[in-house]
């Protein structure tokens, strides 16, 4: 079973309420949800709407058509003539005369709820009543229908609405599911919590969507987890106060959209040549400059693995899911301390912004590696060249050390120096380390039939609609498979190696229109995909999206 309810209407209207109130329930009724927001770029106002899919099984794309309709204004009444499914129910507080082309209508016009019941919020907790009725939720959970921020007469007003809706339909109309331990989160909440996981104690950014839930949410916890966090008067600022802080012996962090990571770029350099751990959170919107602030899209990666000039280590890591996030961003803290590189994870709107039910995160076989060198040495070297990995002291971690950074060229002390040994050596020491991070890079994901006739790739945030898609094509009979990577650069040459087969069609499928990660793949290990599948208006790709794709590719027609 799976249905997919649309919250629709202007901002300030009360979607992300209902969305709320939905999802909280819903998943304490024991469904799986994965939510997306899909909002305009303005305060208030404008058409916007959230997709809630709900099902009995582990969700983990969006879908474009809504078997439940709840419009909270005029256009969004409109819109339902596209965004509703055939068959499915459109709950309104509009007339109905014009709506002759959608079978089941709910209106609600406000002279049709009881006097009691006369509330602003009236209709649109009506419409989450009947969702519940709809999912078979017991009444009694009405009372979740509350917000603490809330007079105590709202709540109880919202509670009577909600019943009141929860009695205009008959019966449920989906059966009752299993109640399993899920919690609700969102894509920025779970990097987030992987930093906090991580030892994170500071974190400096300047606010940019749509990244700039990781710093509210962080700074929600600030008191609680004995943290720092700095809102910077830009992203330069943010990224150099992270480094400076991260040079000081801390696990710091900063975060940012596309535009904010191009005035990061310098100091990304500086963190490189002076071995400074930093993890920087690159939450891609499209572009370029502006661009579109609250849609999404994959189109950083090629400028994210060059940034800064020279050549250099560095990681770039992409979750695949809001579970894979905090893990993801965990492993990003040891890595960077571990390699002293920037580590750079990239997510995107579509992943920041989604909201998921989630087994709990297994904490138990996760620690925090510091790679810190404690003891005290006559003749220590900071940046030994023999030393890609570890080695590290940071000033006034003891007594005696005298530790020294700068952006220079430097001996294995840290003093400045041109001379051409020095300099050869610390390149060399780059190559070094970037081959043992490629020897630690995580296979790809891979998920289909062993007899693969066709092998998507993809990175990132694309595989959650890939996989279900995989999935709706292997019931149909074709012989596919996907690989979905998260470790995205460096890329070993031998990566494939073990999935290419000489009959064998390789379709790149990733969220930018240049084909960035499958180029990035034919650079570094030789292998070109056949066909592609792209998207790049700034809305997440769905499963019958890729699927009606393969059939244009399967059938010759591009």
């Amino acid at each position: 079973m799976k249905k997919t309810i649309i919250v629709a209407g202007a901002a300030g209207e009360g979607i992300n309420t209902v969305e709320l109130f939905i999802e909280k329930i819903l998943k304490k009724s024991g469904y799986e949800i994965f939510s997306y927001k899909n909002y305009m770029s303005r305060v208030r106002g404008g058409y916007n709407y959230s997709t809630i899919v709900v099902s009995d099984e582990r969700v983990f794309a969006t879908v474009e058509e809504a078997d439940i309709f709840i419009a909270l204004n005029q256009e969004a009444h409109n819109s339902a003539q596209v965004q509703l499914a055939k068959g499915g129910l459109l709950i309104t507080e509009e007339e109905i005369s014009d709506q002759a082309k959608i079978e089941n209508v709910l209106s609600f016009t406000k002279e049709k709820f009881p006097e009691e019941i006369k509330g602003k919020n009236a209709f649109s907790m009506a419409a989450v009543g009947v969702v519940l009725k709809h999912f078979g939720v017991e009444a009694d959970l009405f009372e979740d229908v509350s917000n603490k921020k809330w007079k105590d007469e709202v709540n109880r007003e919202n509670q009577k609405a909600v019943a009141w809706g929860y009695e205009q339909i008959k019966s449920e109309l989906v059966p009752k599911v299993n109640h399993q331990k899920r919690m609700l989160v969102g894509g920025n909440q779970a990097v987030a919590l992987g930093a906090l996981s991580a030892g994170l104690s500071f974190y400096s950014a300047y606010p940019m969507a749509p990244s700039t839930g990781i710093m509210t949410f962080l700074s929600t916890y600030e008191k609680e987890m004995n943290i720092i966090v700095e809102q910077t008067e830009d992203e330069i600022a943010g990224i150099m106060a992270a480094v400076g802080a991260s040079s000081n012996g801390v696990r710091a962090m900063t975060g940012t959209s596309g535009g904010g990571f191009a005035l990061m770029v310098e100091t990304i350099g500086f963190a490189a040549v002076s071995e400074t751990p930093i993890v920087i959170c690159n939450v891609q919107r499209p572009g370029p400059a502006t661009g579109l602030p609250t849609r999404t899209e994959q189109a950083d990666l090629a400028f994210v693995v060059t940034a800064s000039q020279g050549e250099f280590s560095r990681i770039v890591l992409a979750p695949l899911t809001v579970e894979d996030a905090f893990y993801v961003t965990h492993r990003a803290f040891n890595l960077a301390d571990k390699y002293q590189v920037p580590v750079i994870i990239l997510t995107d709107q579509l992943l920041a912004d989604s909201t998921q039910s989630i087994p709990s995160f297994e904490t138990k076989d996760l620690t925090i590696d510091r790679y810190l060198k404690t003891e005290i040495e006559a003749d220590y070297k900071r940046y030994d060249f023999d030393n890609v990995f570890g080695n590290r002291k940071y000033p006034g971690i003891d007594a005696e050390t005298l530790v020294m950074t700068d952006s220079h060229v430097h001996d294995p002390y840290g003093h400045v120096t041109e001379e051409e040994t020095a300099t050869i050596a610390l390149k060399q020491k780059f190559l070094k380390r970037t081959e043992a991070i490629k020897a630690e890079s995580k296979a790809p994901l891979f998920k289909g039939v062993e007899d693969y006739k066709t092998l998507f790739i993809t990175w990132g945030s694309t595989y959650g609609a890939l996989s279900e898609a995989v999935d709706a094509l292997i019931l149909k009979g074709e012989k596919v498979a996907l690989l979905a990577f998260s470790d995205v650069f460096p890329i070993k040459k031998d990566v494939l190696t073990p999935y290419i087969k000489s009959d064998t069609m390789i379709i790149n499928v990733e969220g930018n229109a240049m084909n960035q990660f499958g180029m990035l793949l034919r650079m570094e290990t030789g292998v070109m995909f056949n066909q592609s599948i792209n998207k790049y208006d700034g809305r997440p790709f769905t499963a019958k999206f890729i699927e009606l794709e393969y059939e244009v590719i399967k059938n010759g027609q591009r």
